[in-house]
């Protein structure tokens, strides 16, 4: 049979929206509005970075997952994985702003996306990163991902990837922010994630979930004031 479509190398993110089954149940039009707000705020933004060093990935929405793609060319690797990268974090960030959190996985393989459908390894193990070892509310990325971000990033031009107490690099919104936002905007987050932990008391599973973020965005103020 004739191979009409074929998958391409590429960096392919698997972000989920958590808690938006409960969200959808309660009020299904503001789940919308804040989902879509922050999808559109976060496109807004990037293009303001857009350069040679980056290019808008692909986007794939289905409910609340959402998979961003973008094609890995030779000579040009590096910006595939930054656009990949920079936008998951301006895209996390804006899920926050808009009361909303995300955890996701980020991998690289063969791949395949269209206006019918998405498919490859690099989807799977994204898509396992995300649900089985992200855990927290945080997007994570294969250590080889991590390596090659690592290699980019500049000491002055901040950083995007934090190393987790276990080991595995996740994104870090906040590399991407001056410091008098950043500081304005943690404060903000950690009162929102006071009520989450207060709400979640009952439930330890969830609970050691939002525990795990306040302690991230702690760190950061910490991080904001001693700089």
């Amino acid at each position: 049979m004739e191979q009409k479509y074929r998958t391409k190398s590429a960096v392919v993110a698997f972000i989920d929206v958590l808690g938006s089954s409960e969200a959808i149940k309660n009020n299904v039009n503001e789940s919308l509005n804040a989902i879509h707000t922050a999808y559109d705020e976060t496109i807004i933004e990037f293009r303001k970075f857009h350069s040679r060093f980056m290019n808008e990935p692909k986007i794939d929405i289905f409910s609340d997952n959402i998979i961003l793609s973008n094609e890995i060319v030779e000579g040009e690797e590096e910006r595939a994985f930054f656009s990949v990268i920079f936008f998951s974090a301006l895209l996390q960030m804006n899920m926050w702003v808009n009361d909303l959190l995300v955890r996701g996985g980020i991998s690289c393989g063969d791949f395949f996306s269209d206006d019918r459908m998405i498919w490859g390894n690099a989807l799977i193990r994204a898509y396992k990163l995300e649900g089985q070892i992200a855990i927290y509310p945080r997007i994570i990325v294969e250590p080889e991902i991590a390596d090659i971000i690592k290699l980019m990033m500049k000491p002055d031009k901040g950083r995007l990837l934090c190393e987790d107490f276990d080991g595995i690099y996740f994104i870090d919104p906040f590399g991407t922010n001056q410091k008098e936002s950043g500081l304005y905007l943690v404060d903000q987050f950690i009162d929102a994630n006071t009520i989450r932990l207060r709400n979640s008391q009952g439930n330890l599973k969830i609970y050691q979930k939002i525990n795990w973020l306040q302690q991230y965005f702690c760190e950061k103020r910490k991080e904001m004031i001693d700089t």
